[in-house]
């Protein structure tokens, strides 16, 4: 079935306000939108892309609203849909950031702030759980190990361990080891496109002098390749950079999580807040915007490029068994690299604040969401009330 350009861009624009609950709770709205509702694309093309998409580093729920334009207007059309669906949510968190920035000076809001930065720490650390309950495999969690010991080396001393480095040194490593004695066979030109993020994420190397504009690309670029396995790998990605840029702290970059967290669309619109304050200071409100504009468009680039310009190839490539090697091994080291992350982080959210309150809520908080009792969204809701509550009995 074929739509009009304006019912197209309406519901995709709608999807994307609409798109709170994290990555499966969009990934339904799609299904019952376009495949249940509207017959636009059929059950078997939908589950095909959602299986590439699962498979490639980026936000999913983003990847299958491009694969889905693109399925039904093809070049244009995934452009058009991919933008719709993330552009609510893009100005939603602008709007966010200007207003953490004009209630530094406010009691109450930073108050609500504090408490809120041990909840969020909660919620990734929960986010690391879930993922090693899902890797049972013995060398998957001693994977996971490694990483997580890497992670801390990179945090807690002299030595240098990107989270991005170990991640696809976990994969390669696994496909290794996977490799016969008898047979050492390499990778073939055929499965090349698997060490795609190597040269691709040293490219933006080339736009780092061009200023503060350039700089962000090359980091949000270069996350961008790497966000396997769910929205929250960006903090163990991006945490440490943008601290050593001198662009956050850790107490605000978990700010900007949170906000990334109770907007509509993929937490990984956290880039848009760290763009924005990192500019602030240069050039005011206008030079934040396209800051914040650059940082997203940066880390959202690779997955309109993998799913516009190389869907099918990709397609047959993930089928390949050196591929599904190599990304079982960045995958299983995904919860060591998210939980090296949020030592440092928690750390930094029980010292923002009275540290039994901070400890209190972030105890509770973990408990709510590692036993599935309570979502994000409500979580965060409920520590910024009481934050408000407790700056009002002071």
């Amino acid at each position: 079935m074929t739509s009009s350009w304006a019912t197209f861009i309406a519901l995709y624009l709608r999807i994307g306000l609409l798109g709170f609950g994290g990555p499966q709770a969009h990934i339904a709205m799609l299904r019952e939108e376009i495949v249940l509702s509207r017959g636009w694309v059929d059950a078997d093309r939908f589950d095909e892309g959602l299986g590439l998409c699962e498979a490639l580093p980026g936000p999913a729920s983003s990847q299958m609203a491009i694969y889905l334009g693109w399925l039904q207007r093809g070049l244009p059309g995934g452009l058009i849909s991919g933008i719709c669906f993330l552009l609510p949510g893009l100005l939603i968190v602008l709007a966010l950031s200007e207003l953490w920035r004009n209630g530094q000076s406010i009691p109450s809001f930073t108050t609500a702030l504090q408490t809120l930065q041990p909840v969020i720490a909660a919620i990734i650390w929960a986010f690391a759980w879930k993922l090693l309950r899902n890797r049972r495999a013995g060398w998957q969690r001693i994977t996971a190990g490694l990483v997580m010991l890497g992670g801390l080396l990179n945090s807690f001393s002299p030595l240098t361990f990107p989270a991005g480095g170990l991640l696809l040194l976990a994969g390669l490593s696994r496909w290794l080891i996977a490799q016969t004695p008898s047979a050492p066979t390499p990778p073939s030109a055929g499965n090349a496109g698997l060490l795609a993020p190597v040269p691709l994420a040293t490219a933006p190397l080339l736009f780092g002098s061009w200023g503060l504009l350039g700089q962000l690309f090359a980091v949000f670029f270069k996350t961008g390749l790497l966000v396997f396995g769910g929205g929250l790998v960006i903090i163990p990605l991006l945490e440490q950079q943008v601290v050593s840029l001198g662009w956050l702290n850790s107490a605000q970059f978990l700010d900007g999580v949170a906000i990334g967290q109770i907007s509509p669309g993929p937490v990984v619109l956290t880039s848009a807040f760290v763009g924005y304050q990192a500019a602030w200071q240069e050039g005011g409100v206008s030079f934040a915007v396209l800051a914040a504009c650059t940082a997203t468009a940066a880390i959202f680039l690779p997955s309109f490029a993998f799913i516009l310009v190389g869907a099918s190839f990709l397609q047959r490539l993930r089928q390949r068994p050196s591929v599904k090697t190599v990304l079982s091994g960045l995958l299983a080291g995904v919860p060591g690299a998210v939980a090296a992350a949020a030592v440092p982080l928690t750390w930094t959210a029980v010292e923002s604040g009275v540290i039994w309150v901070q400890l209190l809520l972030f105890s509770l908080a973990l408990w709510l969401s590692v036993t599935g009792r309570m979502k994000p969204l409500p979580l965060i809701s409920a520590s910024l009330m009481i934050g408000l509550l407790l700056e009002w009995l002071r």
